[in-house]
């Protein structure tokens, strides 16, 4: 029995809310890495401060939408186990594959 694992359709707003994490984290990348060398010198007491909570916020906005995602993907997997389950399980035809189950 070959079964190919079918990926489950997304839709335009996961694709939205991956588009929109990845930048959150590439923003996020940047921040920390121009924070760490070129800004360094820069950023001394309220700077500071401002500038790695913007970089924090960024962040948990990132998580924020990657649990956002999470979330529609499960709910997605959800309906679609509940379809399949409805296809295979709850038609007339129930008996006649028991019959052929116990049969082999």
């Amino acid at each position: 029995m070959n079964a190919t694992p079918e990926k489950l359709p997304l839709s335009r707003c996961q694709i939205a809310l991956r588009i929109f994490g990845a930048v959150l984290l590439f923003i996020c990348a940047l921040m920390v890495i121009l924070g760490s060398t070129v800004l360094a010198e820069q950023l001394r007491g309220p700077r500071f401060i401002l500038y790695w909570t913007s970089c924090m916020l960024v962040t948990l906005s990132a998580i924020i939408i990657a649990l956002w995602d999470m979330l529609l993907v499960r709910r997605a997997l959800k309906r679609t186990r509940r379809e399949l389950f409805e296809r295979e399980f709850m038609q007339g035809d129930i008996d006649h594959k028991l019959r052929r189950d116990h049969e082999d």
